[in-house]
């Protein structure tokens, strides 16, 4: 099932009359069996977005598409969607089982359907909650309930619950927040299993970027209830389309350096960095921390720490005034307090104005 949001705004009023817009003429297409990723700090409008998509809450302006239908105006029961909240909002006195079938057994479609045919509701009920339960990989848990199960476990009952109604949509508001650091590694890889799998258009809201990247079709990054760039988790990586997306994304975040260009070179210290094609301007320098290599010719600094992360080594200094992190290779020796000398690999570096716009 495609989505399509056009032009969807939402500004909450609170009761001094003040108005704060938390998503802004918000136009957005996600592809039909995809899993995309709304992503951005806090406040910047991704969970009210997916509230409108579920209908929860009634957008200020614009419209939203479910294929060619307009479901802008209809009630969240009948858009024919699965929701996830963070807290998984299982009923802790019923079982797995019960918690899995409740959405069918409080669905007036699906009693209509098995109208004086009790013993076909009662199987069909029992077919679908084993097959959900399957998809999830939760069939032995079937009799347990919540507090039974581990953090990952409700979650993937949470997710089994949603399933059950067959959505045409299946939305998730920070699904891993709940988690500890491996369960959310593990659940994460449980999630895009379970989507490809089922192949039903999934949006899941996340401030984690590393979250997004791994499991993502496709990312929205969004700022202020603006939508800064849609784009597949490493193509966005590699061509960041402002400032802002090449700062949100990366761990250890991308560094950035006051620079210019003079004479067709990258200024940085007073020392010409690489050659560009553009006219003399002030500009804003970005270096991903592993577009960064040690040069006997390049900027001289001095080393300020050593961290050992697998294969890379990662090392801190200063330059132009500011703390810069660095990989390079785990062979390299580098001691704190030595001096060093370093210049720019081609790839993973990016040049904005100094208001964030990308201009290289």
């Amino acid at each position: 099932m495609k989505i399509r949001l056009e032009e969807l705004s939402k500004i909450f009023g609170n009761k001094d009359g003040a108005e704060t817009v938390a998503v802004d003429k918000l136009t957005l297409d996600v592809p039909s069996g995809k899993l995309v990723g709304l992503l951005g700090p806090s406040g910047c409008g991704k969970s009210t977005t997916l509230f409108m998509i579920a209908g929860l809450h009634e957008p200020t302006g614009g419209k939203i598409f479910f294929g060619d239908e307009d479901v802008t105006e209809i009630p969240p029961e009948e858009r024919g969607i699965g929701l996830v909240f963070q807290n998984y909002a299982l009923y802790p006195h019923m079982t797995v089982r019960q918690n899995i079938s409740f959405p069918l057994r409080n669905s007036k479609e699906f009693k209509e359907r098995y109208k004086g045919d009790r013993k076909g509701y009662k199987a069909e009920i029992e077919k679908i909650v084993q097959e959900t339960a399957a998809v999830v990989d939760i069939e032995e848990l079937l009799e347990r309930k919540p507090a039974q199960l581990s953090g990952g476990q409700q979650q993937r009952v949470a997710i089994a619950r949603a399933l059950a109604k067959n959505p045409k949509v299946l939305l998730l508001d920070e699904p891993l927040s709940n988690l500890d650091a491996r369960l959310r590694l593990q659940t994460r890889e449980e999630i895009k299993r379970i989507q490809r799998k089922t192949g039903v258009t999934t949006i899941f809201v996340t401030h984690d970027q590393e979250e997004a990247m791994s499991i993502s079709d496709q990312i929205v990054v969004m700022k202020d209830g603006v939508l800064q760039q849609v784009e597949a988790p490493q193509a966005m990586y590699d061509d960041p389309g402002n400032a802002f997306v090449a700062k949100f994304l990366g761990n250890p975040p991308i560094n950035m350096f006051d620079a210019e260009v003079v004479d067709g070179n990258i200024v940085l210290n007073e020392k010409q960095m690489m050659k560009v094609s553009l006219d003399n301007q002030p500009i804003r320098l970005a270096v991903r921390p592993e577009s960064f290599k040690v040069d006997p010719k390049g900027l001289e600094a001095t080393i300020t720490k050593v961290e050992h992360i697998g294969r890379d080594k990662l090392i801190g200094f200063n330059l132009n005034e500011q703390n810069v992190n660095a990989l390079v290779d785990s062979e390299y020796q580098a001691k704190v307090g030595e001096q060093i000398k370093v210049s720019f690999k081609e790839k993973g570096v990016y040049l904005f104005t100094p208001e964030g716009e990308r201009i290289a």
